[in-house]
């Protein structure tokens, strides 16, 4: 105890024992509780149990295998690593961010936002791949044979960018069961689409109308069987309805397999 200035009697606790005591006590439980955050957020005890990946396109291994990340790896090596396997895919052309999320559990939840491939186009006997945005790659690529070849569209231009928008929205079995889309205007139609099947078939359908219309590709394909139509065409414009291949049908396809020799003779002749 000490006197004021004005002569008043204080309190001085720079020295004393009791509140240098509960100082140190709510210092030591502040730390204490920051420790078991830090080790419930790291969780060194525990590892990856389970993996699960969101892709639109990518198979769930190729992710896997540019993170490097696996079942069994360390739960807290991977802990707010978010920004760190954003910069190992920086410079990859398939994806343009990821985010991963950990589970108390030990699953690794991995979410992916990718550059989608629309599919590919031709330009003077080289293929180059083509993104949702209708932007082709810098480099020259053959196609996957997962996604279609676009034909007879101009660069750029707004049928096809609609084409894109609506061959991505289509279900992804459906996706995959197409070879080519070409842009086959007719006087009645002037955005008509032709369609070809890798099973064989010929689709007709318009871009405003595509991805819902082939929701019933398999009940047609399922009704020309039950015709006897082995292989036919499917007309999505205006409705639907399945019937066989006619003079107009074979000449398209004709005109496209003619195409396609021409192309491989000229490449073949200049690698010569």
């Amino acid at each position: 105890m000490r006197l004021s200035s004005h002569g008043k009697k204080t309190v001085s606790t720079s020295n004393n024992p009791v509140f240098n005591r509960i100082g140190l006590f709510f210092t030591a439980a502040i730390l204490f509780a920051l420790f078991l955050q830090m080790l419930f957020f790291l969780r060194p005890w525990q590892d990856i149990k389970e993996t699960k990946v969101y892709t639109f396109q990518m198979d769930y291994r190729q992710v896997l295998k540019k993170v490097d990340l696996k079942v069994g790896d360390p739960y807290w090596r991977w802990a707010g690593q978010g920004q760190t396997i954003n910069r190992r895919i920086k410079n990859d052309s398939m994806i343009r961010s990821l985010s991963l999320r950990l589970s108390k559990n030990g699953t690794a939840i991995i979410r992916v936002n990718e550059n989608l491939t629309a599919g590919f186009v031709q330009i003077k006997q080289k293929w180059y791949r083509m993104d949702q945005n209708a932007h082709l790659s810098s480099k020259s690529i053959q196609p996957d044979g997962k996604t279609p070849v676009y034909t007879d569209f101009k660069n750029g231009s707004k049928i096809l960018k609609k084409t894109i928008t609506a061959y991505l929205s289509m279900d992804k079995v459906m996706r995959l069961a197409v070879a080519q889309i070409i842009y086959s205007p007719v006087k009645s139609s002037p955005n008509r689409l032709a369609l070809v099947m890798n099973d064989g078939n010929l689709v007709y359908a318009n871009p405003s109308s595509l991805a819902k219309r082939m929701d019933l590709y398999p009940k047609m394909v399922a009704t020309m069987e039950e015709k006897g139509i082995k292989n036919g065409v499917i007309d999505l414009q205006y409705g639907g309805y399945a019937r066989k291949f006619e003079n107009s049908d074979d000449n398209l396809l004709s005109s496209l397999s003619s195409d396609k020799s021409k192309s491989s003779s000229k490449s073949s002749n200049s690698s010569k």
